[in-house]
């Protein structure tokens, strides 16, 4: 059996490429002035950029005392505020609830989401369950 001649190579499979990726932080701390905001750390690289990118990251977080009660936010970041140049970037992320105030002491979902178009990978993810802590 011979092996398949001409097939294309795609070109994010260059080996010379930085990988797209986007790590939380280890924690993630509730504004002393206003409790309807979390503070997030993020850890990102990207690429590429002549092309699309964006940098998402959303909590949510149940109380266990209601059901019904769900604080949930997202902050998407401006593309002109990621910076895509290779090199490793960090940045405080503020997440506003959109329905409860955040609960001290509680665990919470964290997500954060990077999209890098024309890098390899395009886009990446990190989630983690994150208690939240009061800031002082």
């Amino acid at each position: 059996m011979t092996g398949v001649t001409g097939a294309a190579v795609p070109a994010w499979a260059d080996d010379d490429q930085a990988t797209t990726t986007v790590t939380l932080g280890e924690s993630a701390r509730i504004d002393p002035k206003a409790g309807g905001r979390v503070r997030v750390d993020v850890a990102y690289v990207c690429t590429n950029a002549e092309d699309a990118r964006s940098l998402t990251v959303s909590v949510e977080q149940k109380n266990p005392e209601d059901a019904t009660a769900t604080a949930f936010g997202s902050s998407r970041t401006a593309e002109t505020d990621i910076v895509c140049d290779g090199t490793p970037q960090t940045r405080e992320v503020i997440v506003q609830s959109k329905t409860y105030n955040w609960l001290p002491d509680l665990d919470a979902i964290l997500t954060a989401t990077i999209s890098d178009i024309g890098a390899a990978p395009p886009a990446a993810a990190d989630a983690k369950r994150i208690t939240l802590v009061a800031a002082e």
